[in-house]
């Protein structure tokens, strides 16, 4: 056989034998270092990247292990030890099973004896870069860390990008780390230039008048640039819902003149859209709704909605007709009409009406003013009638938190009150006010306490005129579970419930995420409609599993009616965001 065949058998024959198959196990441990450079010195350490390698053999692991006194010296430099003292050892504790372990002082850190640091006088008065200044992480007397060192680097050029220094570079930027004297010399110097201001918009679109869109562009020609301001422009724009698509893009700055010109580009959405929605809860059994909507009916911005829906209990037809007004992001004013069928196990109504409503935004809060003329037809209890009334009201709302669709930690409040006088065109006179509270808390890093509480009150000199949609009624998946939907509130001399002037509900729920999509939770739920807040309050409680749709939590929860003497249970279905 030549003598290249037999070194081609003896090579495979070597490989494929059962010693030579045999994988090493190896064990590694660092100690004597905190975590951030236990991690960083595993990221340099060669035997540990390739200890599970399919070739790994005794020899290539004490090659590897020599390397590692170097590796972890070089591990702990960005983190500013250069003197650290290293102790290595690697025993086979059985066979083919290994042990190598790093003892590690770091070592006294690497002190920065002189840091030169400055930014050019117009950065130096721009607020934001103050604040980026006022917390450099590096300063004379601190530990040298290489990472920190970029980050401001990277810091200063981003802010630089962001607020229009648009020819911002570094004059100097260098670091000396003296063995010697055992210090590090910082020089960090940069040159800003003149902070560029917003030129001309060009707006390309036909879709809406300019003199509206303009009411959009949250800055004007020649104020400071700021991308912050671009991003808000887009968002507001897509938020609209006029437009299919939303491009803004700067410019180069134009000659001459220290302004960046902003192109937006619009693409209107199409004239119609139509949804169709099947669904199911335990308040209002199987459901389904149809709706048509023409987002942009003229170039003033004008739309038009209208929705039909469908349920066990009932059925709502309603058609709204919106304008902007004032500050068109967040300002409306809604003229409407509608009516809304409803049987519940307590009552019976029809309800018609026509309005108009002014939703607008006052600071941090939401506004809505409404005059609502209805006529009703109801019955409820040994109570039937028909009644007129024009209800003028104000709503407002706040939000504390990033995500109102699935919330680790905010708060929403509410308050309104609405009304109506005998004498004005209404066959009954009433004030209402009511209020309302949730919040969620964060308890560790799988965990919610969710807390809710309502409550209102009605002042009337005839409770049986009023009408079933301005009584109070409580008990449901929104209320208090393990009692059917408006199944509690004062009772008639038949034993009917027929609803109370006050309400008053509250709620508390621990929930414990299983993962990312689902959750368990456990609730106490305790309230009641009454004629006087000393009436007896119901309570329910119960178990939960959550799953986090992308329109809000799914909530499938089993309640017991706690205060009733035979306990029944009942099964709630609900969806919708958490705040």
């Amino acid at each position: 056989m030549p003598i290249v065949q037999r070194l081609a058998l003896a090579l495979l024959l070597s490989i494929f034998s059962p010693t030579a198959s045999a994988q090493l196990t190896i064990a590694i441990s660092v100690t004597g270092v905190d975590k951030t450079l236990e991690n960083n010195i595993r990221l340099f350490l060669s035997l540990e990247q390739q200890q599970k390698h399919p070739l790994m053999s005794e020899g290539r692991l004490r090659r590897l292990h020599k390397k590692a006194r170097l590796e972890i010296s070089r591990a702990l430099q960005p983190f500013g030890y250069y003197r650290p003292v290293i102790k290595t050892e690697l025993t086979e504790t059985t066979d083919n099973h290994w042990q190598a372990s790093y003892s590690v002082d770091p070592g006294p850190p690497l002190l920065i004896g002189e840091f030169d640091f400055a930014v050019s006088k117009s950065m130096e008065e721009d607020p934001e870069f103050r604040r980026l200044i006022d917390k450099l992480p590096l300063y004379k007397g601190s530990i040298f860390n290489h990472l920190d060192y970029e980050n401001i680097k990277t810091d200063l050029a981003r802010l630089a990008a962001e607020r229009g220094y648009v020819d911002a570079r570094f004059t100097e930027h260098r670091v000396v780390v003296d063995l010697e004297s055992y210090e590090a010399r910082i020089v960090l110097h940069y040159e800003g230039g003149p902070r560029y201001r917003f030129g001309t918009v060009q707006l390309e679109q036909d879709v809406l008048e300019p003199q509206l869109l303009q009411r959009y562009i949250p800055f004007t020609q020649g104020s400071p640039y700021h991308y912050d301001a671009l991003i808000d422009l887009q968002q507001a724009l897509n938020d609209s819902n006029y437009f299919q698509a939303v491009e803004v893009s700067p410019g180069e700055p134009e000659n001459g003149t220290a302004e960046i010109p902003v192109t937006v580009a619009l693409t209107p959405r199409k004239p119609h859209r139509y949804g169709l929605g099947l669904g199911y809860g335990t308040d209002t059994g199987a459901r389904t709704s149809f709706n048509w909507e023409m987002p942009l009916i003229n170039d003033r911005g004008h739309r038009f909605n209208s929705e039909a829906k469908l349920s066990e209990i009932g059925y709502s037809l309603s058609a709204t007709y919106r304008v902007p007004v004032l500050n068109p992001r967040t300002d409306q004013i809604i003229y409407n009409i509608g009516q809304v069928n409803e049987k519940t196990d307590v009552s019976d109504s029809t309800v018609r009406t026509i309005g108009t409503n002014l939703n607008r935004n006052r600071g941090p809060w939401r506004e809505s003013l409404f005059i609502n003329y209805q006529v009703e037809e109801f019955v409820v209890g040994s109570d039937r009638g028909e009644s007129t009334l024009l209800m003028p009201g104000v709503n407002w709302t706040r939000s504390w938190g990033n995500d109102i669709i699935t919330s680790f930690d905010g708060i929403r409040f509410d308050i309104g009150l609405r009304g109506a006088r005998e004498d004005f065109l209404s066959d009954v006179s009433f004030v209402q006010l009511h209020g309302g509270v949730k919040a969620i808390n964060r308890l560790g890093q799988r965990n919610r306490l969710i807390t809710r509480g309502r409550i209102a009150t009605t002042w009337t000199k005839d409770f049986q005129q009023l009408p079933s949609s301005v009584r109070f009624f409580a008990g449901g998946a929104q209320s208090v579970r393990g009692f059917s939907y408006q199944s509690l509130g004062p009772k008639d001399n038949t034993g009917e419930v027929i609803g109370g002037n006050h309400l008053m509900v509250g709620s508390i729920e621990f929930e414990h995420s299983l993962n990312h999509k689902w959750a368990a939770a456990m609730f106490y739920d305790v309230g009641n409609a009454m004629d006087s807040f000393a009436d007896k309050l119901e309570r329910g409680a119960g178990l939960g599993i959550r799953w986090r749709s992308p329109v809000g939590p799914v909530r499938l929860d089993l309640a017991t009616a706690m205060s009733r003497d035979d306990r029944p249970w009942r099964l709630h279905i609900s969806i919708g965001p958490d705040l």
